[in-house]
């Protein structure tokens, strides 16, 4: 049942973002951010993983904005961490996985949408850039730094 649930909330999250008919939007991207990236095996292997879909990733200077929609109440007692693996993959310029987290409670039909900025300073090697492969979007993220 549960999954049935979920596959549900992707189809009708899917159908909204499509449209462009999200019906709330909460920005909470302002002028520099406490929300840094977390790097971490553990971190990124345990935090939730609960369904969204990432409508926009962005890098400009060193924050990373994405933009997501996912089933709620308000989206107030959402609990969001961008998480990235402790491994780094050795290419030019190297890559890392990450992945945005969602613990979301909330039990409604609504389809929400948040915008979220994060530091990613955390996420720095050596060299001076680094390609970022979020879940759930279809283009590597090049950040310079």
């Amino acid at each position: 049942m549960k999954r049935i649930r979920k596959t549900l909330f992707l189809i009708l999250l899917v159908i909204t973002s499509v449209f462009g008919l999200l019906k709330c939007s909460k920005d909470d991207s302002i002028n520099g951010s406490d929300n840094q990236i977390l790097i971490g095996n553990d971190i990124f292997q345990s935090y939730p993983n609960d369904p969204l879909i990432i409508t926009e990733a962005t890098i400009t200077g060193d924050y990373l904005k994405i933009s997501f929609g996912a089933s709620g109440c308000d989206a107030t007692n959402w609990r969001v961490n961008l998480v990235g693996s402790p491994g780094v993959l050795f290419s030019l310029p190297p890559q890392r996985e990450i992945r945005l987290s969602l613990k979301n409670n909330e039990i409604c039909s609504a389809a929400l949408g948040k915008t979220i900025l994060f530091d990613l300073k955390p996420s720095r090697t050596t060299g001076n850039q680094i390609v970022l492969n979020l879940a759930g979007w279809d283009k590597p993220l090049l950040y310079n730094y």
